[in-house]
């Protein structure tokens, strides 16, 4: 009995530790598919897998002011050439 209790103790610890990882995952799955496609929409090809979290994150906040496709574009090659 006692065997069983710590069998599944370590499971659901291990279970517990893994559903995070993969909530981080998905949220940067869409974060990158949302850059992907606001770059699209005002012309940009860029690889969004090649930038860092912190990259798509203000690149995310500049797509969504209200500046012109001209100078977010400017703005977003800035952030990606640091």
């Amino acid at each position: 009995m006692k065997r069983t209790i710590a069998a599944f103790a370590v499971f659901a610890s291990a279970a517990a530790m893994t559903t995070p990882a993969v909530a981080m995952e998905q949220e940067l799955t869409m974060l990158e598919a949302a850059v992907t496609n606001a770059l699209t929409g005002i012309g940009m090809d860029v690889d969004v897998q090649s930038l860092t979290i912190s990259q798509l994150a203000i690149i995310r906040s500049v797509l969504s002011s209200d500046d012109n496709d001209d100078q977010k574009a400017n703005r977003i090659e800035a952030i990606i050439s640091r």
